[in-house]
């Protein structure tokens, strides 16, 4: 049960700090909060900070894979569109995995070595 509501803890800590940061985005400085609540909310914007950073990590490569099959014009529209969002909220786009790619290599190497 206890690691229930943990999970359940650091949800609340999450949504609570999605909707902060993107109030801080709104006003364009870090909001202020009553100071019995002070420490929750840096907890809170850490927390959303994370879970946002994790949640572009996984979406961003279907994104651009999706994004490719569209036109140019439309393509170009919908990635800076894409792009400001999550500038706005002030989430970086993730770095380029490497591991992907060699992950892919080694499993070719394998398939290679059972035809023979």
């Amino acid at each position: 049960m206890p690691a229930v509501l943990e999970q359940v803890k650091a949800v609340a800590y999450a949504s609570v700090g999605v909707n902060l940061l993107v109030t801080d985005a709104i006003v364009g400085r870090e909001v202020p909060t009553p100071s019995f609540v002070g420490d929750h909310a840096d907890v809170a914007r850490t927390k959303a900070t994370e879970a946002l950073t994790e949640f572009r990590g996984r979406t961003e490569p279907r994104a651009v894979k999706f994004v490719g099959k569209l036109p140019d014009p439309i393509a170009d529209v919908v990635t800076t569109g894409r792009t400001a969002a999550w500038d706005f909220i002030g989430i970086d786009a993730p770095k380029p995995a490497k591991k992907a790619a060699s992950a892919k290599k080694t499993s070719a190497k394998k398939a290679d070595h059972t035809k023979a």
